[in-house]
């Protein structure tokens, strides 16, 4: 009986499908558990099925030649004994894992901003990888969307964010076992960021000058909240979370991040310095009786909330005092670079801002000084006039 087209390609494709071949070593004797197909060593291990069951299964491995697949082979024994090898079984697909991304614990500690920072990146990455199993996805794949996302002219710096949001997805794919390792990808070049300039004393006095009721509507409050944070390095969100209870004044100190909304969620303290003392010792007179905030909320009715952003003042007031590059973390940048200036210890500085190296991050970034204290601190080195009298 003649076999019709749809049947022939079906059958020959059988017949011609690549099988599977024991790998002989040099003496044509069979290495156990080690198999090959299509070029591509495999090795076979009998797995837990996690039923009570067990079963055969293959493991691809990365190797070129019978000696890399004999070590493969062992360091594949080996993770099995340690418990560490894959899961068997269906693999989730991408869209599936993300969501189970975002209902992990691992998601759930991440600050509001950053999830929702992530959320956006990883729905356009569900829209380029979505209907892909995890062991599937390679780095020629991400490495095709993040040039895509370049030819939209998006920035390496946004595209390496994007980056970050993916692999985050499979770390959790490799602690869960669906997959072995992460797709190797490297690091987008960035510009570096353009050094803002360091607010001077005579733009700091035309800030506060700008902060009229013609201006503002709130500003006292503002004029209040500029200083404070010049004072201490606060960043925007953890000096509007700053409660009266936190600031001790037998002690001179002022507790930063006690809300759990400093950025690496750990409080600080700062010690007053003179003009911080005197700035909360105003503060504290003008207080309004049924707060509990340094900085509470103008629009907060019968309820004790602080104020959750000030930045249409922030504009208002800049635009003001023709400063229109102006942000509120200038100041904190203000603050270290004026304890640089003031020959402070970087380990203190560092302990204020509430950086955890010792100091490494306020020499590199926060330490710009002006060029007048360079100056004058280059007049002070005197190397051979001493010894020539």
């Amino acid at each position: 009986m003649k076999r019709n087209a749809t049947q022939r390609s079906s059958t020959d494709a059988e017949i011609h499908a690549p099988s599977f071949q024991a790998v002989l070593d040099s003496r044509k004797r069979k290495v156990p558990g080690l198999w090959i197909r299509n070029g591509r060593f495999y090795a076979q291990l009998r797995v837990d099925l996690g039923n009570g069951r067990t079963a055969p299964r293959r493991i691809a491995l990365v190797a070129e030649n019978l000696d890399q697949a004999k070590a493969a082979l062992e360091k594949t024994r080996t993770e099995k004994r340690a418990g560490t090898l894959p899961k068997p079984g269906h693999r989730p697909k991408f869209d599936d894992f993300a969501a189970e991304y975002f209902a992990s614990a691992t998601f759930a500690q991440k600050k509001k901003s950053t999830q929702g920072i992530e959320r956006q990146a990883l729905h356009r990455w569900i829209s380029h990888l979505g209907g892909i199993r995890l062991d599937k996805i390679t780095a020629p794949m991400i490495h095709a969307y993040r040039e895509q996302r370049l030819a939209l002219g998006r920035m390496a710096r946004t595209v390496n964010l994007d980056t970050v949001a993916v692999r985050n997805v499979l770390k959790l794919a490799v602690a869960a076992g669906h997959i072995e390792r992460l797709p190797e990808t490297k690091q987008l070049k960035q510009k570096p960021a353009q050094r803002r300039p360091l607010l001077t004393g005579e733009q700091f006095a035309a800030l506060l000058a700008a902060c009229r009721p013609d201006v503002t509507k709130n500003a006292a409050l503002f004029a209040f909240y500029l200083r404070f944070l010049a004072l201490t390095g606060s960043r925007e969100k953890e000096a509007l979370a700053v409660r009266w209870q936190d600031v001790d004044l037998s002690r001179e100190i002022v507790t930063i991040g006690a809300e759990g909304i400093a950025k690496n969620h750990k409080t600080r303290d700062v010690d007053f310095s003179p003009e911080l003392k005197s700035l909360l010792a105003e503060m504290f007179t003008a207080r309004p009786p049924d707060s509990s905030w340094l900085f509470p909320s103008p629009q907060r009715g019968a309820k004790d909330i602080h104020a959750k952003s000030l930045r249409e003042s922030l504009n208002a007031v800049r635009a003001a005092a023709g400063l229109p590059w102006f942000g509120f973390h200038d100041l904190r940048h203000l603050f270290a670079s004026r304890c640089v200036m003031a020959a402070l210890d970087y380990m203190t500085i560092a302990a204020w801002l509430g950086h955890s190296d010792g100091g490494i991050l306020v020499g590199r970034v926060y330490g710009h000084l002006n060029d007048s204290h360079k100056k004058a601190a280059a007049q002070k080195l005197n190397f051979f006039t001493e010894e020539a009298k």
